[in-house]
């Protein structure tokens, strides 16, 4: 027997939390689906922000298999340091969860710092460099090129070794994430 399963907007309790030493946000949905049968999931919308902004689903075969499930789905997804909320749409509307732990203030505080490049294409050297706090993480895309050191240091770094002279991310700042574009 064939079961169609179909999409429906499901509903959930949201938080977002900063990735410690990141520009990263996880963004979790928890609660109880009302058949064991049933999926949850968060699915990213197509409009093209940042921080991306989300709707929250169940997957519903034609029949419910009578028990209840508890579910927790989580999504880990790169933001700028001055990003405050997530906007997240399920059934009962449109939801902006708070990003809870300011990582722009701690980025703020950071004396050291590191110049991260995209990886080289064949001996082109340090190319599409950003100027970090040292203990930020970074998407896998990007390598330590130079540092920890003071931020005048970085950039004269990026100054004689980066053709497009980089960017720096500083609190508030944008991160050239190259998968978002």
């Amino acid at each position: 027997m064939d079961e169609k399963i179909k999409k429906y907007l499901g509903s959930a309790f949201y938080s977002a939390k900063w990735v410690e030493r990141s520009n990263l946000v996880r963004l979790s949905a928890t609660g109880l689906l009302p058949c064991s049968n049933y999926l949850a999931q968060l699915e990213k919308r197509p409009e093209k922000v940042v921080p991306p902004m989300w709707d929250f689903v169940f997957f519903a075969p034609d029949s419910c298999e009578k028990a209840l499930k508890v579910f927790n789905e989580n999504v880990v997804m790169m933001c700028s340091p001055g990003s405050t909320t997530i906007v997240v749409h399920d059934a009962a509307g449109i939801h902006e969860v708070a990003i809870l732990e300011t990582h722009a203030k701690r980025a703020e505080t950071s004396d050291a710092h590191s110049v991260f490049a995209q990886f080289p294409r064949l001996d082109e050297g340090h190319q599409g460099c950003l100027i970090a706090s040292a203990d930020t993480l970074v998407s896998a895309y990007y390598y330590r090129a130079f540092g920890p050191a003071p931020l005048d240091d970085c950039k004269q770094f990026v100054t004689a070794h980066d053709p497009a002279k980089g960017r720096v991310l500083l609190a508030g700042g944008e991160v050239p994430w190259p998968l978002l574009a």
